[in-house]
């Protein structure tokens, strides 16, 4: 039997590339196959955790969106979940969105198109939502059109109005294919202008209540990002049981993104920081402590961030900044070093020897 506590403490000590490198060259050195062990453990927190230390993070998003369509279809109460398999896709852009259905496929021997239908249906509004964010069409560029704005704000003021023949298919492309700088002007229009906010409308249009809840939640997560999943981080611990699943998926899930605008975020919301909080309730020892680890480690890399943009914008008006590039490959090298001397250590943990 594997000891996850120890494992789980010793990874979650090194960042996403370290930890990648590290389980490769275990299989590479060795032929261990140390994710396949750890499926083999009993299902636990621990388990659970330490899987998603093992793996990249579209490929977490992955194995929770099939477990969770799994459990939907024998939950009759299955909006909850529902809107967790929609906060998985919202973080995805363009390229992931490839990646994410590459990644299924692959895993799971079936697309998760085909999963999402047989989930909720070939003609819901759910499935057709999902599978046009999977499609991956959005317009990344940040700009915006003011005049389409006001047309599109003008068109959801009409449908309440009962005026408009605005259908489903219209507002799912709009939702899903415009950027979030273009929808969050239609919305400002929209309550700007016509007094009401976005959510009565999206209330008004839809008389399924899982949609309606859906896309308050994209409206939410356009606007902003780190609130959204704050609440969502804070909901998973008001949960009992606590929602574990949905706290490791995300902060395992966005640590080399943008989980430092999470925590923020989350302490101007609650008046607290997400390790209080965590070290207030999370009731598994061994996860608080990777938790912790994994937000500290979040914390002491902004610095270092904000330097590297900072010297990256020296670098463009620095005629002799080529200078810089044997140090940037230093570092590059180093930080391999320092993932080689962990595999190292892992290896010594577990003691094995190279197959002859």
């Amino acid at each position: 039997r594997l000891d996850l506590e120890v494992i789980l403490e010793f990874l979650s000590s090194h960042n996403c590339e370290q930890r990648l490198i590290i389980i490769h060259g275990l299989e590479y050195e060795y032929g261990y196959k140390l994710i396949d062990l750890v499926l083999l453990q009993p299902e636990s927190p621990i388990r659970l955790c330490t899987l998603a230390l093992l793996v990249e993070s579209i490929e977490l998003y992955v194995r929770d969106f099939h477990d969770l369509l799994l459990v939907e279809r024998t939950d009759s109460n299955s909006y909850d979940i529902t809107r967790k398999l929609l906060e998985i896709l919202l973080g995805l852009n363009n390229n992931d969105t490839q990646k994410f259905k590459e990644i299924y496929a692959n895993l799971l021997k079936t697309s998760v198109e085909n999963d999402i239908e047989e989930a909720h249906g070939a003609k819901s509004i759910i499935s057709r939502l999902f599978i046009a964010l999977l499609d991956g069409k959005r317009y990344e560029v940040p700009a915006h059109s003011m005049a389409t704005a006001k047309i599109i704000a003008r068109q959801l003021h009409e449908v309440r109005e009962g005026t408009s023949d605005i259908d489903y298919d219209s507002l799912i492309q709009i939702f899903t294919h415009d950027g979030f700088p273009q929808l969050s002007s239609i919305f400002d229009i929209y309550e700007d202008k016509y007094g009401r906010s976005i959510n009565e409308a999206i209330g008004y249009e839809f008389k399924d209540q899982v949609a309606t809840y859906c896309f308050r939640d994209m409206v939410e997560y356009i606007r902003l990002p780190s609130g959204y999943y704050s609440k969502i981080l804070r909901q998973a611990l008001d949960d009992v049981p606590i929602d574990y699943r949905t706290l490791i998926r995300i902060i395992i899930g966005h640590q080399n993104k943008d989980f430092c605008e999470i925590k923020l975020e989350y302490s101007k919301i609650y008046d607290e920081t997400l390790e209080q909080t965590i070290e207030d309730r999370i009731d598994v020892v061994e996860i608080k402590q990777a938790f912790i680890t994994i937000m500290e480690k979040a914390k002491n890399s902004m610095p270092n961030e904000s330097r590297k943009i900072r010297q990256d914008r020296k670098n463009k008006i620095d005629s002799s900044s080529l200078g810089t590039i044997p140090m940037a490959i230093g570092d590059m090298k180093s930080s391999k070093h320092r993932s080689h001397e962990a595999f190292e250590k892992l290896a010594h943990l577990f003691k094995l020897k190279r197959p002859h």
